[in-house]
């Protein structure tokens, strides 16, 4: 039975990062993925931010069109338009781009099995035995560490006993024949008849395309749900389908004796827009950095492996976070509740701040800009029906006159 330092489970893209760590850090890696084709099927609309981008270090050919901006609507079919000259993000090709990290991986020592399914797991003092199924055969493979970088619904995960994320959003995506307005904006649809929970969404992709779909809490509705937002588009020619799930809300904790999990199997999606890619990346690296120094060191053990959990907890929680308490306070919105909020929101300063400070990966770096303007930050404070007082305090506390005005309105 071979033994190796590191084993991770799952090609996408944060297993693959974690994978490349780990071998440059000097570590004999596996990586498993079970589908038989790399990036595929795609569960992702396939926007990425700048930084997420230059991080990955993946070749520009898998680029397809930048994003500057975006069309906000509301239930009432308010509409807000934020952007600026500057790209935000770009769409790629999703099954490109991670193909191109694993062959990153691979290039720097990796050993990359396809259509390998992991099957079971036991866990010992020293390393784990992995149990893998590949075209028919049970194959068993020993590591001094396993990386989990299975998915929201991980089955590492569920064998070390470690908690899953604490909420799960059904997301469901067509990819239609269409030309959008604006071919570097995407368009975002909110209200309770559109997503309940969460939000729809139009991203443009290739020439003549558009990449339309939604989440939601609600699973056993969502085809109707977008059989109804395709609506808007009259009656589009669907060129393909991808459905996933969005894991919300971040564990407890995401080590234990031999074990890390990464990515989605971590809860490390950011709950205001169910991207994962920049954040998973980031702890990915910190994992496979960690993962293989542990292994070469002959102590796997959750001591030693609680540096990862420390790290990448300092790196991001707290934006984490503060993504989740947004989450759950918008979730509890009206209709109503929505459409005064894009009334407040609806004015050339404000919509100029959230088109200079607006960060597909930092969102709360737009609230903390606004609450820098006592002019503006007023104007929306009035119309939020929520308990502000518990984001302020995920921001580091705030202003003291802000601070007050937040006190006095959630009394």
């Amino acid at each position: 039975m071979t033994v190796y330092d590191v084993i991770v489970v799952g090609a996408g893209p944060a297993g693959s990062v974690a994978a490349r760590t780990a071998a440059q850090e000097g570590a004999h890696v596996l990586l498993l993925e079970e589908h038989l084709q790399v990036g595929h099927p795609v569960r992702c609309t396939g926007l990425l931010s700048v930084r997420g981008v230059e991080q990955a270090g993946v070749s520009r050919d898998v680029l397809l069109r930048p994003i500057r901006g975006a069309f906000i609507y509301g239930p009432e079919g308010e509409r807000l338009t934020v952007g600026g000259p500057a790209p935000k993000g770009y769409v790629m090709d999703r099954g490109r781009f991670d193909q191109d990290l694993v062959e990153q991986a691979s290039h720097a020592g990796v050993q990359v099995v396809i259509g390998a399914r992991a099957c079971a797991l036991t866990r010992s003092t020293a390393s784990s035995e992995l149990v893998f199924r590949r075209d028919g055969r049970e194959e068993r493979v020993r590591g001094r560490v396993i990386i989990g970088a299975d998915g929201p619904q991980s089955r590492v995960a569920h064998w070390a006993g470690l908690p899953r994320p604490r909420r799960m959003i059904a997301a469901l995506q067509v990819t239609i024949a269409h030309e959008p307005e604006r071919p570097d904006f995407v368009e975002v649809f909110v209200g309770r008849q559109i997503a309940p929970d969460f939000f729809a969404w139009a991203v443009p992709a290739g020439p003549g395309e558009a990449r339309v779909g939604l989440g939601t809490s609600q699973g056993p509705q969502i085809r109707a749900l977008l059989d109804k937002l395709l609506e808007r588009w009259g009656a589009p020619r669907r060129l393909s389908e991808e459905s996933g799930v969005i894991p919300l809300g971040l564990p407890e904790r995401t080590v234990t004796d031999g074990i890390m999990l990464v990515g989605d199997a971590a809860g490390q999606a950011k709950p205001t827009s169910g991207g994962g890619i920049y954040t998973g990346t980031s702890c990915a690296r910190i994992a496979g950095e960690v993962a293989a120094r542990a292994a070469l060191s002959g102590r796997s053990d959750r001591r030693t492996l609680w540096e990862y959990e420390r790290r990448w907890r300092a790196l991001l929680e707290r934006e984490l976070r503060f993504g989740f308490q947004a989450h759950q306070a918008l979730r509890r919105l009206g209709d109503g509740d929505l459409s005064r909020l894009f009334r407040a929101a609806d004015h050339p300063q404000l919509l100029a701040l959230l088109g200079e400070h607006g960060d597909i990966d930092y969102t709360s770096r737009a609230l903390r800009a606004m609450l820098r303007r006592p002019r503006l930050w007023g104007r929306v404070l009035r119309a939020i029906p929520f308990d502000l007082q518990a984001l302020l305090e995920l921001l580091g506390g705030a202003p003291e006159d802000i601070a007050q005005y937040a006190k006095g309105e959630s009394q």
